[in-house]
């Protein structure tokens, strides 16, 4: 995206903006703020399963909040082998939502060794995974939800899984209610054809998904009069919803809020 304006971000740990629906109806804003902190260390709860050929992480709250929605959590390049995605698949169920993580590059993520080895070739590896071949495991995957009885689903998207949320939130689409974090190769196309509301989870020191490129996102809804909102989080760095560094406490604070803002985004959207 090209820079629109400059942000001035000292100021504030956050900055929100909001496009509220015109209704008078308050009822779904006035619940109240039962968030349980995000998971940052532990054992995963959740199951890892095959379905279509392809595996995927799904955990399920006790109680289910309701049982004909779920999370589609569209991970960053690490996929399902990262600890840190499994956590925050399962903070989504403490929320009370089942989640359910595709494997978006068919046993081939990216590791932590690669993305620290200098030589790792990132852009030979994204020739290994078209937008074609994620699309399809993202229909696969919604097929997968549908038999459960899933009729509602919200989408989270961080990194790479964050241009998809948007993407499959156009008309036709599967995703109702969507939440990304440090979206990477997010469009403005892409975000003026959503048909639901969109909460848009930024950082100042992204190097991927920049302060002014959040302006150009509001824009864009604004434009469309989606309901949306977007919080642009002070001194946080890419990943920083999923892999902060935990020695920071204003990076640690950014992931707590985020995952925050995700759950009660769903709360009064996801019906």
């Amino acid at each position: 995206m090209a820079p629109i304006l400059s942000y001035l971000t000292a100021a504030a740990l956050a900055f929100t903006a909001y496009a509220l629906p015109q209704t008078e109806d308050l009822t779904l804003f006035k619940k109240a703020s039962t968030c349980p902190e995000v998971i940052n260390s532990g054992t995963p709860r959740g199951q890892i399963k095959t379905v279509s050929t392809n595996q995927i992480y799904q955990t399920t709250p006790q109680p289910w909040k309701n049982t004909n929605t779920a999370i589609l959590f569209l991970s960053d390049v690490f996929g399902i082998p990262s600890l840190e995605n499994r956590l925050l698949a399962d903070s989504f169920a403490n929320a009370g939502y089942a989640v359910i993580m595709p494997d978006l590059f068919k046993g081939d993520p990216i590791t932590p060794a690669e993305i620290a080895d200098p030589n790792f070739n990132i852009t030979a590896w994204s020739v290994l995974h078209p937008q074609s071949e994620t699309e399809g495991i993202i229909a696969a995957t919604v097929t997968y939800m549908q038999s459960l009885g899933i009729t509602k689903i919200g989408g989270v998207g961080y990194c790479f899984g964050g241009k998809y949320v948007p993407r499959h939130m156009a008309a036709g689409k599967a995703i109702n209610v969507g939440f990304v974090a440090h979206p990477t190769f997010l469009t403005l196309d892409e975000i003026r054809a959503i048909k639901g509301p969109l909460s848009i989870a930024a950082g100042e020191l992204d190097n991927t998904f920049l302060p002014p490129d959040a302006w150009a996102a509001e824009q864009a809804l604004m434009s469309i009069g989606a309901i949306f909102q977007s919080n642009l989080y002070a001194k946080a760095p890419h990943a920083f919803a999923v892999k902060p560094n935990m020695s920071q406490p204003v990076q640690v604070y950014a992931k707590q809020e985020s995952f925050r803002q995700a759950v009660s985004w769903f709360d009064a959207w996801l019906k």
